[in-house]
């Protein structure tokens, strides 16, 4: 796999953890999550993505990914989707 990949998935692994540990008395269940994982990840992703990207508008790629995720049901796993879509959309 692409080590951009990778590093790009494996931050989403761990953002998912601090969420989870974030929520853990509703044992990470947080209708709001893209809003959070935006606040987490908006100083982290530059590095990966070699730009920015505004949260209103990383609110709505998160979002359309899990739905994108859900939707699949290939197994595949979703730290390298997310990964991989957001870095296929960096020129």
């Amino acid at each position: 796999m692409d080590e951009k990949i990778e590093a790009l998935a494996q931050l989403f692994r761990e953002t998912a953890m601090a969420h989870h540990e974030a929520y853990s008395a509703t044992d990470g269940d947080d209708p709001a999550w893209p809003l959070w994982y935006a606040d987490y990840l908006s100083g982290k992703l530059p590095a990966h993505l070699g730009k920015a990207i505004d949260k209103d508008t990383l609110v709505d790629e998160l979002t359309r990914l899990d739905q994108e995720v859900k939707a699949r049901h290939d197994g595949q796993d979703w730290a390298v989707y997310y990964a991989q879509s957001l870095l296929d959309q960096t020129p």
